[in-house]
């Protein structure tokens, strides 16, 4: 199979150039620009990453803001061509690393931009680009919902189960759909997964 991952960078890239620099995107407070920062920098300068999680450290915090400046001042045609095609000495060149880093993050940022249109519409998966995106419910689903404040399984036909959220809780939320569906409600898209839930 396609390395998933990269069909969805192409992708996004392709409706990054279709609709600009200031299109409204699922992720709150952002908008393309923002987004394809934030993708640039995660793949091209890892050593800016930490600082976005932790901008109250100095150095990090600082560094980090410099990086961003940056990016932000790139001709909307060139960071766009960064999200595409990173630098090779970036993780994402490699393709073994490029489909764990970023199967799941092509995938929602993906449906972040296209779900924010007017006229977004659902599309169909092949069989084995669900099946990836499953690998990565699979894998990150404990770390994806342990905000929950009740336990949560993610249940989707013909590709199992997997349990998350709080341990030990009396109730269980369950939650069914595709697996693509799933991986959007577990990054937060809760109100636009096409998912059913369910109490036991």
């Amino acid at each position: 199979m396609t390395n998933f991952a990269n069909v969805e960078r192409r992708h996004l890239a392709a409706l990054l150039r279709r609709v600009g620099p200031e299109a409204p995107t699922l992720c709150e407070g952002w908008n393309t620009r923002d987004l394809a920062v934030h993708l640039a920098i995660r793949d091209a300068r890892p050593d800016a990453v930490p600082g976005t999680f932790a901008p109250r450290i100095p150095v990090l915090g600082s560094h980090a803001k410099t990086v961003d400046a940056r990016y932000r001042q790139l001709p909307w045609d060139e960071l766009v061509n960064l999200v595409e095609r990173p630098p090779l000495h970036s993780p994402g060149r490699w393709s073994p690393l490029d489909k764990r880093m970023n199967t799941g993050e092509f995938f929602v940022h993906h449906e972040d931009v296209r779900r924010a249109q007017p006229q977004w519409h659902p599309r169909q998966l092949l069989n084995d680009e669900q099946k990836a995106l499953w690998s990565m419910i699979s894998f990150g689903a404990p770390l994806m919902l342990r905000r929950e404040n009740e336990a949560v399984v993610l249940l989707a036909a013909g590709f199992g189960s997997v349990r998350g959220g709080k341990k030990n809780a009396r109730r269980v939320k369950i939650v069914r759909g595709e697996p693509s569906e799933l991986l959007l409600w577990a990054f937060g898209r809760q109100e636009q997964a096409d998912v059913e839930i369910s109490q036991e």
